[in-house]
């Protein structure tokens, strides 16, 4: 063995090829090895920085959402002090020239309204755009049943509307029948299904047989579900069946509502009458209306008690939308319920 490693060392001796391929292959492992530890290195470091990243993402995300809910309690505030001077300076009359009715246009906030936060940066400006619009401007659809029971009124200009909106009438009986299976307290002390529950926004229509999208769809700018119960302060109360608000009604709510009339005539009265002036009784209404058609007392009325707020919000990255149903009693303003989406 010995001689033979001495044998190849002296081969290799006059050969200078030989001599330097050894140090060159160690040189070639060491420079392999470093860049292995400098892409590992790097994807350490990368993977530290990306969680990092995603944290302060996460931070701002959730201060910038803190902002926005806080935003929305400051506006649903704002809507119930102006709701809440309209009925103290113009009495129990509503209309859509009052202030409460003005759209608010997209508008930048300033750090008084977002509670001090820092919003100079244009990559977080707080922008703000809504309206109030009557609730009672819609035909209230928890109205087919009342406490005395189904109410046919109230059914018939349900089935008017369908038929202007070119529905089929009889899903005003389906609607009723669903309506009195979830409200059985109205007639006595059954308590309702869990399958019957009462219905709250529009889209919880689509758990009634024969409601598809194109029906609901129809239906959305002229219809609501207004509760039959409020809470004000820590008292409950019975709200009245709701009335439709003459000055504040669409053309097709008012021929549903009004039975000796049809679209053309609430048209010409909506768009020619009703925009150069408000009414502040029945009695005046009627007599603008072509043939002075009897305006029926327990389904209209001149002012309104329900209201809704639909808003956007925008904080950094964060955009809500939002709506609110709002009770204006005698004394104080009530938040109902609010969706957001």
């Amino acid at each position: 063995m010995r001689r033979a490693a001495a044998s190849s060392r002296a081969a290799c001796a006059g050969r200078p090829l030989c001599r330097s391929r050894a140090p060159h292959r160690q040189r070639g492992v060491a420079i392999i090895s470093i860049m292995l530890v400098v892409m590992l290195a790097t994807l350490i470091v990368s993977s530290l920085f990306w969680r990092e990243h995603v944290t302060v993402r996460s931070v701002q995300n959730r201060l910038a959402l803190a902002q926005v809910r806080w935003i929305e309690a400051a506006v649903l505030d704002w809507a119930a002090v102006v709701l809440r001077v309209d009925r103290t300076s113009t009495g129990t009359v509503d209309h859509l020239a009052e202030t409460w009715a003005t759209p608010v246009a997209e508008t930048r906030l300033d750090e008084t309204v977002t509670g001090g936060a820092r919003i100079s940066d244009t990559d977080s400006n707080a922008l703000l755009a809504g309206q109030i619009f009557d609730a009672q401007s819609r035909l209230n659809l928890n109205n087919l049943v009342l406490a005395a029971g189904p109410s046919a009124v109230h059914r018939e200009a349900f089935e008017r509307l369908l038929a202007v909106v070119g529905r089929p009438e009889s899903l005003a009986g389906v609607l009723q029948n669903r309506l009195l299976q979830a409200y059985p307290p109205l007639l006595g002390s059954q308590r309702p299904p869990a399958s019957a529950l009462p219905l709250m926004k529009l889209a919880d229509l689509r758990t009634v047989p024969g409601f598809d999208e194109a029906t609901i769809a129809a239906l959305e700018p002229f219809v609501i579900f207004l509760p039959k119960r409020v809470r004000v302060g820590q008292v409950d109360y019975n709200t009245e069946p709701s009335k439709v608000n003459l000055n504040t009604a669409p053309s097709e709510v008012l021929a549903a509502v009004i039975e000796d009339i049809d679209l053309q005539a609430a048209r010409r009265f909506v768009e020619g009458v009703r925009q150069r002036t408000f009414f502040a009784s029945l009695d005046v209404a009627r007599s603008r209306f072509d043939q002075s058609p009897a305006l029926p007392p327990n389904l209209l009325s001149v002012g309104s008690e329900f209201f809704l707020v639909k808003g956007m919000i925008r904080f950094g990255r964060v955009e809500s939308h939002s709506e609110a149903l709002l009770y204006r009693g005698s004394s104080r303003v009530e938040l109902i319920w609010q969706h957001r989406y």
